[in-house]
């Protein structure tokens, strides 16, 4: 009987999970809804990002960051996907990490430049290897 009411519970469960997922509306203001996401140009810190973790005494062996694009396609705002106990070292990585990038602005339906994120990863054995 058990087995019986498991079985029926994992049917309903996997019948309703369509519908679930399709309430996903394109305007929901997630990434999905922009046409073109914010694409890198380029990023030329690698020198000063190395040089300001030797500085800061980071000793990890990849940083990730999610950096915030305006339509003009400058970065404005950064975060820190494992932040350091010290405010001070996150806010200097994000300075050179603000300073050194390049996108194209995320486009929306119609190609207006809109707002948009950027996921990025730095990983520093990649970095000294370009040195």
């Amino acid at each position: 009987m058990k087995s019986l009411c498991l079985s029926a519970a994992v049917l309903i469960a996997l019948a309703s999970a369509p519908a679930v997922f399709a309430n996903d509306e394109p305007g929901d203001g997630t990434a999905r809804s922009k046409v073109k996401p914010v694409r890198l140009v380029s990023f030329d810190g690698d020198r000063e990002f190395l040089q300001t973790s030797s500085r800061l005494r980071v000793w990890r062996p990849e940083v990730a960051y999610t950096l915030s694009v305006d339509p003009a396609g400058t970065p404005t705002d950064c975060q820190l996907a494992e932040r350091f106990r010290m405010n001070y070292v996150n806010d200097k990585l994000c300075e050179v990490l603000l300073k050194h990038h390049t996108f194209e602005p995320a486009l929306d339906a119609s190609g207006t430049p809109v707002e948009g994120t950027y996921d990025g990863r730095l990983n520093y054995l990649e970095m000294r290897e370009k040195e």
